[in-house]
């Protein structure tokens, strides 16, 4: 793995002119540089880009921002987006003082709030059999999901270009190596939720 880093670190330059010149499929990505989709790897190129730590900034971020915005949704309990949230703050009520419900509570809401389409880039299915694919996606294998939202997962997949890239046993850190992903590869935020990305880019 440490031979896998510094080759990664050596070539770089390189590699940061051919995705960004050429923008080049994921599967030709996945060919010439499979570092880029494991974990470790994937936050070292975020690092070398940013000089941040992503999983580092986004949690931190997130902790701090995510009491007033769950705050601000128990303001927006009506209107057709409604029930939704609703399902959502009940399952934080019930479990206010696990992390991961909070965070869970905060990514997911932030999308009902801004009334954004999220029915491409998040998806459940009860096994694999029932996988979908699609251009950018978090498919999590989960069997109970108040408010449509999977606070306990089997395991995420992470999907781009109709063909699974990654996996994570957690929706949230699905979610950090998907953000990830696009910064590493010089991807456009998903059309139906640029305001969800936006606010997380902004946040950072």
């Amino acid at each position: 793995m440490v031979q896998i880093k510094e080759h990664m670190k050596r070539t770089f330059a390189l590699r940061r002119e051919e995705i960004v010149a050429t923008s080049p499929p994921v599967t030709a990505l996945k060919e010439r540089w499979p570092g880029l989709f494991h974990e470790s790897q994937l936050y070292s190129e975020f690092l070398w880009i940013t000089n941040e730590n992503l999983p580092h900034l986004f949690y931190g971020s997130l902790d701090k921002y995510a009491p007033k915005l769950i705050e601000l949704y128990k303001k927006k309990r009506s209107g057709p987006w409604g029930e939704k949230m609703e399902q959502l703050l009940t399952v934080y009520e019930q479990e206010k003082n696990d992390i991961n419900v909070i965070r869970t509570v905060a990514l997911s809401g932030l999308i009902i709030h801004l009334k954004e389409d999220s029915s491409d880039l998040f998806r459940i299915c009860k096994d694999e059999m029932d996988f979908q694919e699609g251009t950018v996606a978090l498919v999590a294998m989960a069997d109970d999901v108040p408010g449509g939202v999977p606070f306990s997962t089997q395991q995420v997949f992470i999907v781009l270009e109709d063909q699974v890239v990654m996996s994570s046993t957690s929706w949230t850190d699905a979610l950090v190596c998907l953000f990830g992903l696009i910064y590493a590869l010089h991807l456009s935020y998903p059309e139906k939720c640029i305001g969800f990305f936006e606010f997380i880019q902004v946040i950072l």
